[in-house]
């Protein structure tokens, strides 16, 4: 639910960058703290913290910036 949420709401960023990923996900994983729907998974707060993580580094590896290289001249 958490993983599925945060993924989902990461397709929308305009420039998904490290920090904005970062935010993302703190934003994501706080509400559904505060909402109680990670009460009965049996999750610590330090297992929540590993799981954000795990996110962060996934998303920003599939969102990385591509180097453009300069165009190659044809003989």
């Amino acid at each position: 639910m958490l993983a599925d949420a945060i993924e989902s709401a990461s397709r929308v960023l305009v420039e998904p960058t490290p920090s904005r990923i970062e935010s993302l996900v703190e934003e994501i994983a706080m509400k559904r703290l505060l909402d109680g729907q990670l009460d009965a998974s049996g999750l610590t707060l330090s297992e929540v913290r590993v799981v954000q993580e795990s996110l962060v580094k996934s998303l920003t590896a599939v969102y990385h910036g591509r180097v453009k290289y300069p165009e190659q001249k044809t003989a």
